[in-house]
């Protein structure tokens, strides 16, 4: 079973197994893939050899008698690619707009790194970084040929698969598919359009979740957090730190001096 954190390079992954593999590997999408079970763990589980799932609601159970190969990649990269399939939803193309759609974000990605990548779990399955996969594919590949008890993989197939993959590019609400252009270097987010050095500073240092930041505002001053100091409010190093910098503020010291007149 696939498990992947959305932008980590699943469907490469599947293509180059495809490819390695031949015509005959049955392969299935999961969301919305004509013919799909609708279930996971998959139903076919004789005849899919590969399946996709997101585990967007953090119910996807974890079943010791099953492999698992994960997928994940740094937040940064893989919420600016993801941003890219968001607009096509309706979403404003601002930069308010990313930096709200970040913030949320990271609520469900720390929740798959602590289920699918850093768990107990998750060291007994195979876990594939993106940036691993891009930086040496012939290596992450034969890795996830293990999963599949391929322990001795051939390799001019493995170079034949690794220059042949098709690529794509995502911006502007598109997928252009880049047709037999093989493993190639992942996009610089230091060109993304809505990039700026002091939000992205915060996005790499994100640890609370922003229910996590309006918990503590709502306990300490009786309102959420202003959305525009939000992800510099997530990336405080701990809930404690926050609690700290609230309890030490104006504002709190001029609310409990009206709470006290009332």
């Amino acid at each position: 079973m696939g498990v992947s954190w959305p932008r980590s390079g699943h469907h490469l992954l599947a293509r180059l197994l495809r490819l390695y593999y031949g015509a005959g590997f049955a392969y299935c999408g999961f969301y919305g893939q004509a013919g799909c079970c609708g279930q996971a763990p998959c139903a076919r589980a004789g005849q899919v050899r590969y399946s996709k799932n997101h585990d967007f609601d953090g119910t996807l159970p974890q079943d010791p008698s099953r492999r698992y190969l994960v997928q994940t990649r740094a937040f940064v990269p893989s919420v600016v690619s993801n941003f890219e399939l968001y607009l096509r939803e309706g979403g404003s193309d601002d930069a308010a707009s990313f930096a709200r759609f970040a913030s949320a974000q990271f609520t469900a990605y720390r929740a798959f790194q602590d289920k699918w990548v850093t768990s107990e779990f998750a060291r007994t399955q195979t876990v594939i970084p993106y940036e691993a996969l891009i930086r040496d594919p012939a290596t992450a590949l034969t890795y996830a040929l293990s999963s599949f008890g391929d322990t001795g993989p051939d390799p001019g197939r493995l170079r034949a698969a690794i220059a042949q993959v098709d690529g794509e590019e995502v911006a502007h609400r598109r997928v252009t598919p880049r047709p037999g252009t093989g493993v190639h270097a992942p996009r610089d987010v230091t060109q993304f359009r809505h990039y700026d050095a002091h939000l992205f500073g915060y996005l790499d240092k994100l640890t609370l979740t922003r229910q996590e930041v309006n918990k503590v505002f709502r306990r300490h001053l009786g309102r959420d957090a202003a959305e525009g100091n939000m992800l510099a409010l997530q990336a405080s190093p701990s809930l404690e730190a926050l609690e700290r910098m609230i309890l030490g503020s104006p504002e709190y010291a001029a609310r409990g001096r009206r709470l006290r007149a009332v």
